[in-house]
C-alpha cells in the first residue's frame, strides 16, 4: 500500500515536471514566434529605407536616361521649323520626322518600363539568368557609370541560371556599383575600373566584382555587412546588409577583401539542377 502510494505521488511529480516544462516550451515557441516577427518587421522597415534611399538614385538615373531622346527630339522640333521656312516640309519629310520622333518617344518608353520592372520586388524564386540580371543593373546605371569615367569589363557566355529573386539580384548589383562609384570620387581615382567575372560550379554561380577603388580599410571589413554602418557621410548604412540579406534568402551568400589596388565581392547563389527547366518569367 506505500508503495503504491509512492508510485502514485511519483507520478504525480513527473506530471507536473512534464506540465512544467510544457509551460516553459510553449513559453519560449511563443517569445520565438514574437521575435521572429518583430526582425520581419524590422526587415521590412530596412527594406523600405533602402527602397527610399534608392529613388534618388532611380531619379538621377531617369534624368540621364532622358536627356539624350529629348535633346533629339528638340532638334527635330527645331528643324521642323527650319523645313517649313525653306519649304522642305514634303511628305517624304513628314515621314521621316515622324518616324524619328516615335522612335524616340518609343525609347523612352521603354526605359520607363525598364525602371518599373527593377523596382518591382519578386513574389517567389524563379530560375533567372544572372548575366541578364547584371545586365539589367548595368543599363540602370551606365549614365552614372559614363558621367563618373568608370570603365567596366564584363563579358559572359552563356546564361548562367540561378535559382531565386532576379530583380533583387540585380539590386544586389547595383548598390555594389553605387558604393564602388563614391569610392572612386572619394578616393580620387583617376583610372576607374570595374571588372565582372562570372563562374559556376555544379552546385553553385558565382561573381566577382573586382574594382581598383583603393579598397576597404582593414579593421572595417568585418563591419560593412551589419545594418547601419556607413562610412558615407550621407549614407544610409543598408545597402551591403540588404545584400547580404537577399543572397542569404537565396540560399546563397556575399564575401568582401581587398585586392592590391581595391576590393573584391564575392556574390554566389544555387544554380538551377539540371532537373529544372530554365523557363524565365516574362515581365
Amino acid at each position: 500500500m506505500k508503495k503504491l502510494k509512492e508510485s502514485e505521488k511519483s507520478y504525480q511529480d513527473l506530471v507536473k515536471i512534464y506540465e512544467s516544462v510544457e509551460t516553459v516550451k510553449q513559453d519560449l515557441e511563443q517569445r520565438i514566434q514574437e521575435e521572429v516577427a518583430k526582425n520581419r518587421e524590422k526587415d521590412y522597415v530596412l527594406i523600405q529605407q533602402l527602397r527610399l534611399a534608392g529613388m534618388g538614385e532611380m531619379i538621377a538615373s531617369i534624368g540621364h536616361q532622358r536627356r539624350q531622346p529629348l535633346n533629339s527630339l528638340s532638334l527635330l522640333i527645331q528643324d521642323v521649323r527650319e523645313a517649313r521656312e525653306f519649304g522642305e516640309n514634303d511628305d517624304q519629310y513628314i515621314d521621316r520626322f515622324t518616324r524619328e520622333g516615335l522612335l524616340q518617344i518609343k525609347h523612352m518608353s521603354r526605359n520607363i518600363n525598364d525602371f518599373r520592372k527593377f523596382y518591382k520586388p519578386n513574389k517567389e524564386k524563379v530560375p533567372f539568368s544572372v548575366g541578364d540580371s547584371i545586365e539589367d543593373a548595368l543599363s540602370i546605371f551606365s549614365s552614372s557609370l559614363i558621367n563618373h569615367e568608370i570603365q567596366v569589363e564584363f563579358e559572359y557566355r552563356g546564361r548562367y541560371m540561378a535559382y531565386g529573386y532576379s530583380n533583387e539580384y540585380s539590386q544586389v548589383v547595383l548598390n555594389l556599383f553605387t558604393n564602388t562609384r563614391d569610392a572612386f570620387v572619394q578616393n580620387a581615382i583617376n583610372n576607374r575600373k570595374i571588372l565582372i567575372k562570372i563562374d559556376e560550379t555544379a552546385k553553385e554561380i558565382s561573381v566577382e566584382f573586382i574594382d581598383n577603388a583603393g579598397g576597404i580599410e582593414p579593421s572595417l571589413l568585418k563591419k560593412i555587412f551589419e545594418p547601419y554602418f556607413t562610412t558615407k557621410h550621407h549614407g544610409t548604412g543598408l545597402g551591403l546588409y540588404m545584400a547580404k540579406k537577399t543572397l542569404e534568402n537565396m540560399d546563397g551568400s556575399v564575401l568582401a577583401e581587398n585586392t592590391g589596388d581595391g576590393a573584391r565581392f564575392c556574390l554566389t547563389v544555387p544554380k538551377v539542377a539540371a532537373a529544372v527547366k530554365p523557363k524565365l518569367l516574362s515581365s
